[in-house]
């Protein structure tokens, strides 16, 4: 698992490339996680979904339990997601790290 390129960010961010299927509020959408870190992810091909920053989602990906926070902002087809942080650092980077070797060798990409 290789971190993708330093940016100044806090935590390590992880280049994927894997299906998921979500909703925010009562709408379902289909796209793909694009990158995750202990903190959030990056979701895009997500084309039709309305949506607004600080609403509530929920990720679902294949083999990995559901993940959920709320959106902060727009990225180019998509948006960023800011898990739901009722954990702590240590659990929530552990539970990462977990999802990555769940999600196996072939989504991660760099």
């Amino acid at each position: 698992m290789t971190p993708t390129q330093p940016d100044n960010r806090a935590v390590e961010r992880y280049e994927v490339d894997v299906p998921i299927e979500g909703a925010i509020g009562d709408l379902a959408f289909k796209g793909r996680l694009k990158d995750i870190s202990s903190t959030g992810a990056a979701i895009v091909g997500v084309d039709d979904v309305g949506y607004e920053n600080n609403q509530f989602a929920q990720l679902h990906m294949n083999g990995v339990e559901t993940q959920s926070g709320y959106i902060k902002r727009r990225i180019p087809e998509g948006f960023a997601l800011q898990f739901d942080n009722n954990e702590d650092d240590g659990k929530r980077k552990s539970d990462v790290q977990a999802m990555l070797r769940a999600l196996g060798p072939d989504a991660m990409r760099g």
